[in-house]
């Protein structure tokens, strides 16, 4: 039997796995006061829902209805496969330049899903060519990124993770957070410094006299 992930999580279909968790782990926890076989049924659903919403982060780019029916969408589509399939102009920045200021850039209703389809092209490119000299270079790459927004999707981190996203935005990957250990009382090493210098000097006085 289908279901509605969800429904049944209570939450808005969304990329954002965190949110996807929340409420995963919040209805868990309402479950708690609820008899065992009633709580075991509702746990099988609710782990089937949550790993359904995590499964289509994972999923290939699949453009909305609205955009695939539309003709600029088709024809800019087209062009990007032209683009990418070419060889002496596919690492030309005029040459995305032009792409970018395609007529279907300026629909509104478009702008996510061409943006998402050419994140998706791209990377499918780079990750399939054999030769390094090839490669979609840096420079168009940080083009894209600040044209079409790429490090305000995380949408895209989640489908295709952090190693691939953070290099299509040529960005690094943040350290983990860095948690100093904890430093001595100083209070204390200071007053077993001033106990040490007391008896060296007690000791130098007994030795003068």
């Amino acid at each position: 039997m289908s279901i509605d992930p969800w429904k049944i999580l209570e939450l808005a279909p969304t990329s954002d796995q965190q949110q996807i968790e929340s409420a995963y782990q919040q209805k868990l926890a309402e479950l708690a006061s609820e008899p065992d076989q009633v709580r075991e049924e509702q746990t099988a659903l609710l782990k089937q829902a949550y790993e359904d919403a995590i499964q289509t982060l994972k999923q290939p780019f699949m453009p909305a209805e609205a955009s695939q029916a539309h003709p600029l969408y088709q024809e800019f589509s087209e062009e990007l496969s032209q683009l990418l399939g070419n060889a002496l102009r596919r690492n030309q920045l005029t040459a995305w330049q032009l792409l970018v200021d395609h007529p279907a850039g300026q629909e509104h209703a478009l702008r996510d899903d061409l943006s998402a389809l050419i994140f998706d092209q791209v990377l499918h490119y780079q990750k399939n060519c054999e030769d390094d000299k090839q490669l979609i270079s840096s420079e168009i790459l940080i083009y894209l990124t600040e044209q079409l927004e790429w490090s305000t999707r995380d949408d895209f981190k989640a489908r295709y993770g952090d190693n691939f996203y953070y290099r299509m935005t040529q960005q690094h990957i943040p350290e983990p957070d860095f948690v100093p250990e904890p430093i001595a009382d100083t209070g204390n090493l200071a007053n077993i410094f001033i106990g040490l210098t007391i008896v060296c000097a007690i000791g130098l006085l007994m030795i003068s006299v």
